[in-house]
């Protein structure tokens, strides 16, 4: 008879497997773990005397996930006999394991405030990959030789056992804190600690510090600092043993980094509930092993003024921000805010390594009840490996499929060799020349609708599709290739006015009276230059600080009603017709709507317009089967809406990929 303990898992990443079978090792159980494609089963000898403590001890060795759902345990007279999901082994980009978080807060280990702490199933391991295969050899720490201590590890220790990056501070990355004057290295365990205690002093008393994380160079400052009183503080940059008080310094870069565009990382989860209004759902999210970005409500009248109605939020997601986090709660910070930069950026303090990193694009989520969208991003999902049976080649924002020893991975460009390959296909407009005698070029809605398809088993089915991302397309899938069945009327914003002054009649009325009312927004219309999207236009508008989709998203947040206007979305034909869109927004504002009001309207329009549209074209193909891409469907409103109008259709999304552009690379291997 066997005990069987059964956990719902909805990805392909192995970590929190393995971390199973490591930990199960150290405690010299038998058990067999088998993860396939939605759940991980545990599979125990019912009479074994260690169960209920292995069981017990498993809640502190295993992380919180964004992919892990509920558990079940029950007894069975067979092992199950699942297929397996085919593994293998590919560096993580993280936060580290409870295990290892002890182990940076324990002053008795040799990774006290040791930033790179990480194991085989957990940390920041891809920043430092070259190429592949993953091995030490193939990563930059390949020029640092493991202590005597380190290779023990190596042989014996199962969360580390044959670990291509294993370090401490005897044998590992060296760090160093600068200023215009001095430079502080740190040596030891105590000048790790008194690094971070001093980078956490100087942000709490308003000063500004840059430094070198696994995911680059963040720029971190308090957005609440009292400036007046800030300017009173004395305060000495050469004291960095101290908490960094008591004596002068000169005020003369704090307060330019505009807050309302940072990043706020929460310090604190204990801050969570008093200043963010979350539901759980997005609570476990960001306390995850995976540490995604997330943008959410604010409650607190402190994140109101300084963020307004919404803020994209961090939990501390490395070495390096988790160290300064518990330093900077000492300090009686709940939260700090950062800005992704780079090494040139103005700063007071430098904190920074000598290791090169390999850096990916922070993953985007989006939350609605039960369901998890991952929008936009490379980290958390990338690399990661995929099915494929053409010897093909994609290449698509910076990102490419290739055969690495008879797996098919995505990764990053640059982390690949040249190699052998039929043919090779790019994304079109992408920045890549391969000199390939078979190269094709693809449209980003044809490969992001045969992503979702491939992942969900429909290839070679008819279907219709939707790809809203910056402008709105409804698709057409024959079962062998994509058609933009009803595609938007073109959208250019230079001449803007005088397309709108033509849109129909009384349109020039309209020009008239809204340079009466917006001069200032009239003239910056007037002068618009480059290649800007329909989103980025209605922003400046409306008069957003943020002037993007995300800037709309987040003022759409704060509106806190039921039921909006109609935005007029055609003109003929049924397409969606972007002046005629704008013309309707300056409407309203010309009769005073709210911002808010006007956001969120936005989105409920567009949504009743795709639920008008898409049960027409699945009636005309004879096809059910809806798919829907693009980051703009990552809007609470809208997502709303499309589950009232398109329900009843079931839509498929991007489960394992993100719903945005970063797809394409996939989906290319199927067009």
């Amino acid at each position: 008879m066997y005990f069987i303990f059964e956990i719902n898992f909805s990805s392909n990443k192995t970590y929190i497997a393995e971390l199973i079978r490591a930990y199960a090792k150290q405690k010299e159980i038998e058990v067999d773990v088998l993860q396939t494609n939605d759940k991980i089963i545990m599979t125990f000898n019912r009479d074994d005397e260690k169960l209920e403590k292995f069981l017990l001890g498993l809640e502190d060795v295993l992380p919180a996930s964004l992919f892990l759902g509920k558990g079940k345990h029950y007894f069975s007279e067979d092992k199950p006999t699942l297929m397996p999901l085919e593994t293998i082994t590919l560096p993580l980009n993280i936060a580290p394991c409870p295990t290892c978080q002890k182990e940076m807060f324990d002053v008795s280990s040799r990774r006290y405030f040791y930033p790179f702490t990480s194991c085989n199933n957990c940390g920041s391991q891809h920043p430092f990959l070259t190429k592949y295969p993953y091995t030490r050899a193939n990563t930059t720490m390949k020029f640092l030789v493991p202590c005597n201590a380190c290779e023990e590890e190596r042989k014996n220790n199962a969360l580390r056992k044959d670990y291509p990056l294993i370090s401490c501070i005897e044998c590992g990355i060296g760090l160093r804190m600068l200023d215009r004057e001095t430079e502080h290295m740190a040596l030891n365990k105590g000048d790790y600690r008194k690094l971070f205690k001093a980078s956490a002093g100087a942000i709490a008393s308003g000063k500004t510090v840059l430094m070198k994380t696994m995911h680059g160079y963040r720029k971190f400052f308090n957005p609440n600092r009292d400036l007046e009183a800030i300017k009173n503080i004395s305060f000495s940059p050469n004291s960095l043993e101290n908490n960094l008080a008591g004596q002068q310094y000169s005020f003369d870069k704090s307060g330019k980094e505009n807050v309302a565009l940072s990043t706020l990382l929460m310090v604190s989860a204990a801050g969570f509930n008093e200043h963010l209004m979350m539901v759980e759902q997005e609570f476990n999210a960001l306390l995850s092993i995976e540490r995604p970005l997330l943008r959410v409500a604010t409650k607190s009248d402190v994140l109101k003024k300084l963020y307004g109605s919404s803020v994209q939020v961090k939990y501390p997601d490395d070495g390096m921000t988790m160290l300064l986090a518990g330093e900077a709660i000492k300090h009686g910070l709940e939260f700090i805010a950062y800005i992704e930069c780079d090494n040139t950026e103005e700063a007071d303090f430098l904190v920074d390594f000598d290791m090169p990193i390999n850096t990916q694009k922070d993953m985007k989520i989006f939350i609605n009840q039960d369901t998890k969208l991952f929008v936009s991003g490379e980290r958390i999902l990338f690399p990661t490996q995929v099915q494929g049976n053409r010897n093909r080649v994609s290449v698509a924002h910076d990102l490419a499929c290739v055969e690495v020893d008879g797996k098919r991975i995505i990764d990053s460009l640059e982390v690949f060799d040249s190699v052998d390959t039929d043919e090779i296909y790019v994304l079109e407009n992408e920045d890549f020349e391969s000199g390939h005698s078979n190269e094709h070029r693809f449209e980003q809605y044809k490969a992001s609708m045969m992503s979702v398809l491939a992942e969900h088993h429909k290839v070679g089915q008819k279907a219709i599709g939707v790809h809203f991302d910056g402008s709105l397309n409804f698709l057409y899938y024959n079962g062998k290739t994509v058609i933009n069945a009803v595609p938007p009327i073109p959208f250019e914003s230079d001449n803007l006015w005088e397309k709108i002054r033509t849109l129909r009649e009384g349109s020039d009325r309209l020009v008239g009276n809204y340079k009466k009312a917006y001069p200032e927004v009239w003239e910056r219309l007037d002068n618009l230059q480059g290649d800007m999207d329909i989103f980025e236009v209605t922003a400046i508008t409306l008069g957003l600080e943020d002037e993007s989709f995300e800037g709309i998203s987040a003022e759409a947040l704060s509106f806190l009603g039921k039921g909006g206007l109609q935005i007029d979305t055609r003109v003929k034909d049924n397409r969606f017709d972007n002046y005629a869109f704008l013309t309707s927004i300056m409407s309203y504002q010309l009769g005073d709507v709210e911002n808010n009001f006007m956001c969120y309207s936005i989105y409920e329009s567009f949504g009743d317009y795709i639920g008008e549209i898409v049960p027409q074209l699945c009636d005309k193909v004879g096809s059910n089967i809806v798919t829907l891409t693009g980051e703009t469907f990552a809007n609470q409103s809208l997502y709303g809406r499309i589950q009232r109008t398109l329900g009843q259709k079931n839509p498929i999304m991007s489960k394992n990929f993100p719903i945005g552009k970063e797809n394409a690379v996939h989906g290319a291997l199927y067009l």
